[in-house]
């Protein structure tokens, strides 16, 4: 028996492997910069009113509860568009795949090299220059994210006007009408 995901990224692409790909690919995506927006114009900027006496603690709560939150749809993230880099064949879906790999990339080099390690700063207690720091890579993050979703509702697109552009076997038409 073979592993869903093989057969999913295999080497021979159907309009519905790409079409579901796409997809789960774009609803992931877009969920996560819903979040990171909210992230970076809600949940940031209230740590500098948290206060000392309660900051440690509502630092460690952040950390704790949003990790969990992104978890699933950053992992089906990473899956659905290690599956586009695989299933895409027009040098449009390529160039795109490629944008959005690209802006993946960045997206993770900031998380461990810069949002990562101010949280870890953080964790002793509110220091404006660090969440100073937080806050502009967090921008560059959310706009990193924001950009891989407009790939993913391009591709989406694309997805939609083929699939009504295809033709339908005769046995469907005659039952569409």
């Amino acid at each position: 028996m073979t592993h869903p995901l093989t057969t999913l990224f295999s080497g021979n692409r159907s309009q519905r492997q790409w079409a579901a790909t796409v997809a789960v690919h774009a609803l992931a995506t877009w969920f996560l910069v819903g979040l990171i927006w909210t992230i970076h114009v809600v949940h940031y900027p209230l740590f500098a009113e948290v206060g000392p006496d309660n900051y440690t603690a509502f630092q460690r709560a952040h950390v704790a509860r949003i990790g969990p939150l992104l978890a699933l749809p950053w992992i089906t993230e990473g899956i659905t568009t290690l599956g586009l880099l695989l299933l895409a064949r027009s040098r449009r879906e390529r160039l795109l795949v490629g944008i959005a790999c690209a802006a993946a990339a960045g997206v993770l080099l900031i998380s461990g090299f810069a949002s990562a390690p101010a949280h870890g700063e953080l964790a002793d207690g509110f220091d404006q220059q660090v969440h100073g720091r937080l806050m502009d890579w967090n921008l560059l993050r959310a706009l990193l994210w924001t950009a891989k979703g407009a790939i993913g509702a391009a591709l989406l697109w694309d997805v939609a006007v083929t699939s009504r552009l295809a033709p339908q076997p005769e046995a469907q038409r005659s039952a569409t009408g």
